[in-house]
């Protein structure tokens, strides 16, 4: 297997607490959104991009996607930084250049010489609403998968509770554009829908149309796999190894003692920071997971819940979601 993998998924579905699960892993060099992050100010990352959207990516063109995403940058490493990789990696200062390099170009030019680690080991980067990308990596490499989904109510309230993001405005407001690039049958399905100024509604269709079409995609193939949120966080330690052995990475002592840290084994209740990221973006890598999967049963109205389980249910590739994580 050429020593790129994947770990996809929508928009706060707990891809970026699975990602961190693999780079606590000594043997792998983590990256995190690079494409979505990196492609408007990198040009190598860019012309990547590009051809993985438009289906033009094989595996003679892996090699420059690894090269391309293989160089350290601030935007696409965070917190928690693990140590001690199995790879030749200078670590001194760098979790306090990092803030700096994320603001001043010189700074991130000396923190990509710093840091970069040397070509060899596996690269799994991370990325959400990767629909055509992900086609391209199913469809046309040998690049293995992981699918991460959450349930669409939990999905749904973060969007709409979370930090600003103008990403998913832009989504919304493209509501019908998507359905007809990516699903033109929903045009037909939820035509009466399309006009509506529900936030919870056009968050739950675009949720739908996202994990609908990528599901179906990730299970037509033997390098794809599709994991729930619900199902990581009630058992890490199994559901890591699972996706370990997907990705061809060894797990071992430093994963386990890191999930041992979020669910508070052996540490007398001690917790890690619970927000960290940058700015007013937060990410719950350090909250217990299994604390977190269903507070969003205590916290979205039951009309909301209502609105959201009626558009989704029945539809096959979701049914198959809801029995891993016992949804319904």
């Amino acid at each position: 297997m050429w020593p790129l993998k994947a770990i996809v998924g929508p928009a706060r579905s707990g891809t970026t607490w699975a990602g961190s699960l693999v780079d606590s892993s000594p043997d792998v060099i983590y990256r995190f959104e690079p494409f979505s992050r990196l492609s408007s100010i990198d040009a190598g990352v860019q012309r990547c991009f590009t051809r993985l959207k438009n289906q033009q990516v094989t595996d003679d063109d892996l090699p420059d996607i690894y090269s391309a995403l293989r160089p350290a940058d601030p935007l696409t490493n965070k917190a928690p930084f693990f140590k001690g990789k199995s790879y030749r990696l200078r670590t001194f200062g760098r979790r306090q250049m990092w803030p700096i390099a994320r603001l001043l170009g010189p700074a991130r030019e000396l923190y990509r010489a710093a840091y970069s680690p040397p070509p060899g080991p596996p690269i799994v980067f991370k990325e959400v609403t990767f629909i055509k990308p992900l086609r391209s990596l199913i469809e046309r490499t040998s690049v293995p998968v992981v699918y991460l989904v959450r349930h669409p109510c939990a999905t749904v309230l973060s969007t709409v509770s979370g930090p600003p993001d103008s990403s998913i405005f832009r989504r919304q407001r493209r509501l019908r554009e998507l359905i007809r690039e990516h699903a033109p049958a929903y045009a037909d399905r939820f035509g009466h829908l399309l006009e509506t100024t529900d936030v919870i509604v056009r968050n739950a269709l675009l949720w739908l149309l996202e994990v609908e079409t990528c599901v179906t995609l990730v299970r037509s193939s033997p390098r794809g796999m599709v994991l729930t949120h619900e199902q990581l966080a009630h058992d890490a330690y199994t559901h890591a190894q699972s996706v370990f052995s997907h990705l061809g990475i060894t797990y071992g002592k430093h994963t386990s003692g890191f999930i041992d840290r979020l669910y508070n084994v052996g540490t007398g209740g001690r917790r890690g920071p619970r927000r960290t990221g940058w700015g007013s973006r937060y990410y719950s890598v350090d909250r217990n997971p299994r604390e977190e999967k269903d507070s969003w049963k205590r916290k979205m109205p039951r009309e909301d819940q209502a609105k959201v389980q009626q558009l989704v249910q029945g539809v096959a590739a979701i049914e198959y979601c809801a029995a891993l994580g016992q949804w319904w």
